[in-house]
Formats: C-alpha cells, sequence, structure tokens
C-alpha cells in the first residue's frame, strides 16, 4: 500500500474494529429508510458557510460514488478538514510500530480456539497464521478478515476528498494528530482484542451481513439508520464514547474556530455527524444552523 492508503487502512481498522463488532441477535437487520444527507451546511453566528460531510473510510471499489453535490462544496470551500493527516509517513511508522507485541498470540488463547483460527487463515484466506503470530489481535482480526469483507483494492472517500483538496491547493487541516490516532488502540486490552476476533471469525458470515447492511444505509445515505445499526452491536454505548463521543466533544472547538477563519470543509466519518453527541447537534447547541444539504 502507498503511504495513502497505508495509513488510512490502519485509521479504518480502528473505526471498525472499535465501533463495529459482532451484532446482537436480530440487529443485523437494515433499519428503516429516512430520507436524510450525509453533506450538511453549517452556517450563523457570523460563521463563513461552511460544510459538514460524513465519509465512509473504505469501501469496495465497484460501490464507489462521489455525488456532484459534495465535489461541488469542496470546490468552493477554501479549508478542508480531515481526522487525521493521511499524508503523513509518521502515523504509518507508528501504527507500524504499535501493532506488534512480545508474545505470541497463541499465549492469549486456548489451544482450540487458536487452532480454530489457523484453520481459519487457511481454509478461507489462503494464508498461514504462523507469519501473523506476534501482531496484535486488534490489528490482526481487520488485516486478514476486512479485505475479505471489502476486497483487497477498496477506495476511500477521504482519500478522494484529499486529492482533490491538493489538487484545487485547498489548505488541509486536521483535527487528530498520528500520536493521538495511534493512541486509540491501547484504550482496549490484548484479551478484550482477543475475544473480538475470536467472535468475528465464528460469526463471519454475519460480519459480512453486517458490512452489507452498512454499506446500504450509507448509500442511502441514511444517517439515523447507520447509527441506529452501530448502537445494536455489542458494546455498543461503550464503542460510542471512546470512538465517537470523547472525540466528537474534543474536534468541535476547533471545527468552529476554523469555519470561522474561511468556508470550510470538513470530511469526518459518518457515524462521527448523528446522535445527541454527534458534531451536528453538538454545533447545534453552540447556537449554529445545521441542515442537511438534499442535491
Amino acid at each position: 500500500m502507498g503511504t495513502y492508503k497505508g495509513a488510512f487502512f490502519w485509521l479504518f481498522i480502528v473505526s471498525l474494529f472499535f465501533g463495529i463488532t459482532i451484532p446482537k441477535n436480530g440487529a443485523c437487520e437494515t433499519p428503516g429508510t429516512k430520507k436524510n444527507s450525509l453533506l450538511w451546511k453549517v452556517s450563523g453566528k457570523g460563521l463563513k458557510p461552511s460544510y459538514l460531510y460524513g465519509t465512509f473510510h473504505l469501501v469496495p471499489k465497484e460501490q464507489f460514488v462521489l455525488p456532484s453535490k459534495v465535489t461541488q462544496k469542496l470546490e468552493k470551500s477554501e479549508t478542508v478538514v480531515f481526522e487525521v493527516d493521511l499524508d503523513s509517513p509518521k502515523l504509518t511508522r507508528l501504527l507500524s510500530n504499535s501493532m506488534r507485541m512480545s508474545k505470541p498470540i497463541e499465549t492469549l488463547m486456548t489451544a482450540q480456539d487458536y487452532n480454530l483460527l489457523s484453520q481459519f487463515v487457511e481454509d478461507s484466506l489462503e494464508r498461514s497464521l504462523q507469519q501473523f503470530r506476534y501482531i496484535k489481535p486488534g490489528y490482526l482480526g481487520q488485516l486478514l478478515l476486512y479485505p475479505k469483507l471489502l476486497g483487497y483494492n477498496p477506495e476511500s472517500y477521504d482519500l478522494e476528498l484529499l486529492n482533490l483538496a491538493k489538487k484545487a491547493r485547498k489548505t488541509v487541516y486536521v483535527l487528530e494528530s498520528p500520536e493521538e490516532q495511534v493512541a486509540l488502540f491501547d484504550k482496549t486490552t490484548l484479551e478484550s482484542q482477543t475475544s473480538q476476533l475470536l467472535n468475528s471469525v465464528k460469526q463471519f458470515d454475519r460480519q459480512r451481513k453486517l458490512m452489507k447492511n452498512m454499506l446500504n444505509l450509507y448509500q442511502q445515505e441514511d444517517l439515523a439508520g447507520l447509527y441506529a445499526l452501530i448502537m445494536s452491536q455489542e458494546d455498543g454505548e461503550e464503542s460510542q464514547k471512546l470512538m465517537l463521543e470523547e472525540r466528537n466533544k474534543k474536534w468541535v472547538t476547533p471545527i468552529i474556530n476554523i469555519m470561522m477563519k474561511k468556508p470550510s470543509f470538513v470530511a469526518v466519518g459518518a457515524a462521527h455527524l448523528p446522535g445527541k453527541d454527534g458534531l451536528i447537534e453538538l454545533l447545534r447547541a453552540q447556537g449554529y444552523k445545521v441542515e442537511p444539504v438534499l442535491e
């Protein structure tokens, strides 16, 4: 992978591993669709007219479509804001170092579970687990499973928007440092990561269905449905607090400060937008008008 896709692949791993795990029974059905938008206009209180857009970090190549309304609003903005610097070799380097552990993965599970995992990797992915034994389970699960779900050359909305911003010579800002991104991995134990990895393997077909439902909701621009699906997962509330709420509250002031200076286009994962502690409601609570862009 190049620097961009390499860095963002690991960022995608963070969001999926901590935010989307195995669904509760019956929760894998797609919630009812609702007219909505992934693109929102932010204005009021002297703010330069700006936009907030929810991305899906990686999608199968054949399902990638970037609406014209999105590119048009980005072109009219002077500043473009992302979660993290995807052009940072430092991020890739830190993540590469962070993924390694001092003990082999078989010490984190029973011999029976290790054999199950090893057989799955060999049969389903045509790989040998031996070469991955010292990679943390949180990384390993997504490294092995998500290419199977997304294809081996997925597209990224964030990367496409970054490329457009660079071509148009826009000013680019980020909301988190490489160190802050990597620190997210240390907020869950190896034991918890191992449990989630084994559950993903044991219920891989359900995981595939979950991914399909997420992509369908995203393509329908159904933020409410996507948020409901995330919250229906096991440990959904805990994951929401770690991956969404805490970061949203940290981001909202920098976002406002950037928008106050110049018309801006902010692109973050779609799950950061909805909910009472989502960026839409946090901006409204500060007195700003946030309205969907429907066309």
